[in-house]
């Protein structure tokens, strides 16, 4: 075998490595995702935050049917707010402050983005995480296939759960 035929095998392995491990980091996101919103929801459940704070937003989101919701909040939604939020509003944001102030401040806005009490104490945090995996993998598919995980997360245990 050539020397220029071992440069191409080891450079596909490489590039295939690098396929494997953004795989995973994506996999990874999508779990921490779900992960995240399961959390969220037995936190909810056990402390009787519903009842605390009815909210309407999360009541009409999980109106429509199943596959509208999927589309929407599972797939068009986490890519729209992943990019307003991690991508242009951290970026302008992070021009005038330090990173971890701008991570703070653009979550605030993700959180009351959200509409009502409920989803905004959960949104907060999550917007700290989402922003974490964009600043630590430098791209924003992590940060929005994170959000797809739990949103889909969401609507699968409603679904089940009605």
């Amino acid at each position: 075998m050539s020397d220029d035929s071992n440069k191409k095998d080891s450079n596909n392995k490489g590039s295939g490595n690098m396929a494997r491990c953004v795989a995973l980091s994506l996999l990874g996101a999508f779990f921490i995702g779900a992960m995240m919103s399961l959390a969220w929801g037995a936190v909810s459940s056990l402390l009787h935050l519903e009842s605390i704070f009815p909210g309407t937003a999360s009541a009409y989101m999980f109106e429509r049917p199943v596959p509208v919701q999927a589309a929407l909040y599972g797939i068009a939604s986490p890519f729209v707010e992943e990019m307003l939020f991690r991508k242009l509003l951290f970026d302008l944001v992070n021009r005038y402050i330090p990173a971890k102030g701008a991570a703070v401040i653009v979550s605030v806005l993700f959180a009351l983005w959200h509409a009502d009490v409920l989803q905004m104490l959960y949104a907060f945090p999550a917007g700290m995480v989402l922003q974490y995996m964009r600043l630590r993998s430098g791209r924003m598919a992590e940060p929005v296939v994170c959000h797809a995980g739990a949103n889909i997360t969401a609507i699968a245990v409603m679904a089940v759960h009605i």
